[in-house]
């Protein structure tokens, strides 16, 4: 036991046995269970008119000392809709750099959650606050849905007594101060929930979040681990993997023309003139471009036309511009995705509630900054590779997930598939499709390594797994989560079982 959970509990001690033996625990259990700041506590949300699927706890944590300025991280915290003292605490990451993670609990996979739908209740129009919609799929139903606004000030984290401060409020960023800032907030909030301490942490993200990987590098460099024994894994999602691999300034072609080529974006004429033109050598490696290389390079562009850059199939921002030209009723515009158009805009409109954020303790004249993609922020990409933090994690028994929608443009699938492969692991499971219902309703491909890693591929999602395909992205999580395999495709399956419960 540690200073700050022996502290927590001196409130029980005058009415326990005074001696350590099995009475005297027994009598500290009840004052355990609630050892969570009971200020920071959401009793409810504006936007939801019925009781809370769980409970919910919204405040900061200090990370002042560590970062030797004066530095707040904003946190929020959804206790497990199953059993909170026994489910696995599920932190989750958004990307950018410098998105706020909000978005991933209200439009991806929290409990509650935003879209277009929100803004076209009488409760919106009588109170001007979005409403908010129970998620089937969300992943509180797995575990304890935990995330913070990182690095500060994003979202409504701040540095200095201003929060109305802008981007550059806390200083220049780079990654590796990113994880320090990262690993002090984790720390500090498990001060804060002591308790939580006994179950199993999961760190899960996406996009840029993949160089969060650097959080786990810290966690097992503490010399005295307050994380570490929790941690069991990590699962990163359409994520970026260091500057010399993916998501920095290294160009080669061949990705790109695979991707739009085997999506039947490009005609069989460009891309044979591109192979006969730009050889593969080229392709794979980069360099100098061969003659008239980059002229077909560039027709493919023109020949693709228009796409959502984080979904090639997506056709929600089409849709949105032409239900704001007709006011039509809302429906479902997301092409072969599976979900509701308009979460972002009306997330924007929800953090800027009074309400709002009187109900999560943060100041109304907080700026919610959202920088994604760095924009407002003056942050640094310094992380050049991060497969050796991947072998080290295997090498600490810690398991890893990379997955991948496979009609995301922006980290493609062929991408991921060859890095995660370059890790050099012998496969326990080839290439092979898994299923919703271990039946015939697809949900990607999965490649299993020794080492406890995993590549897994969803069908027709885009950037944003958890919003785009909510329910496979719930269902590959779950098998994960309990070191289970995922559900294979039958052929002769006939009579499709229910999903899992």
């Amino acid at each position: 036991m540690d200073r700050a959970f022996v502290l927590a509990l001196l409130p029980c001690y005058a009415f326990a046995a005074k001696e350590m033996d099995r009475a005297f625990v027994l009598a500290l259990l009840p004052c355990y269970a609630f050892a969570a700041p009971a200020s920071d506590a959401v009793p409810k949300l504006p936007g939801w008119d019925k009781p809370l699927p769980s409970k919910v706890y919204s405040g900061f944590v200090d990370v002042s000392a560590a970062m030797g300025m004066d530095m707040k991280v904003h946190y929020l915290y959804h206790e497990s809709e199953g059993d909170p003292a026994k489910d696995p605490t599920i932190l989750w990451t958004n990307g950018g750099p410098g998105a706020s993670s909000m978005f991933g609990v209200f439009v991806e996979l929290g409990p509650l959650v935003l879209d277009e739908r929100s803004t076209r209740t009488a409760a919106f129009e009588k109170t001007g606050v979005p409403s908010l919609f129970y998620n089937e799929y969300g992943w509180t139903q797995l575990g304890s849905v935990l995330m913070f606004d990182w690095p500060p000030p994003v979202g409504f984290s701040q540095c200095g007594d201003d929060p109305a401060g802008d981007g550059n409020a806390c200083g220049d960023w780079d990654d590796e101060r990113m994880a320090r800032a990262s690993y002090a907030a984790l720390k500090g909030w498990f001060d804060l929930f002591p308790e939580r301490r006994g179950n199993d942490l999961y760190l899960t993200g996406e996009s840029y979040a993949g160089i969060a990987t650097g959080l786990v590098e810290r966690i097992l460099d503490d010399d005295a681990p307050t994380v570490r024994p929790q941690l069991k894994g990590f699962a990163v999602g359409d994520g970026c993997a260091g500057t010399e691999v993916l998501c920095g300034p290294v160009h080669v072609p061949w990705y790109k023309v695979i991707f739009f080529y085997g999506h039947g974006q490009v005609s069989n004429l460009l891309f044979d003139d591109i192979m006969d033109t730009c050889g593969m050598a080229y392709l794979r490696r980069g360099g100098a471009a061969p003659p008239g290389c980059q002229l077909l390079l560039d027709e493919i562009d023109t020949q693709v036309g228009g796409y959502f850059e984080y979904d090639l199939y997506d056709d929600c921002i089409y849709q949105e511009g032409l239900r704001r030209r007709l006011d039509a009723a809302p429906a479902l515009g997301g092409a072969v995705n599976d979900y509701y158009c308009g979460g972002g805009d009306a997330q924007t409109l929800w953090v800027n509630a009074s309400s709002v954020r009187d109900a999560l303790h943060v100041p109304r004249a907080a700026n919610f900054f959202n920088g994604d993609n760095g924009v407002g922020m003056n942050y640094s990409s310094t992380e050049a590779n991060v497969l050796p933090i991947y072998r080290r994690a295997a090498a600490a028994g810690l398991r890893s997930l990379v997955y991948n929608g496979d009609a995301d443009p922006g980290i493609n699938s062929f991408v991921a598939q060859d890095w995660t492969a370059r890790l050099g692991y012998a496969t326990t499971q080839t290439w092979r499709p898994w299923t919703l219902d271990g039946c015939k309703r697809m949900g990607g491909y999965v490649t299993r390594y020794e080492q406890h890693f995993d590549f897994l591929t969803i069908r027709g999602s885009g950037h944003m797994v958890p919003q785009f395909k909510p329910a496979a992205a719930l269902e590959f999580l779950r098998a994960w989560l309990d070191d289970a395999d995922y559900l294979p495709y039958d052929a002769s399956c006939t009579a499709p079982p229910k999903l899992r419960a």
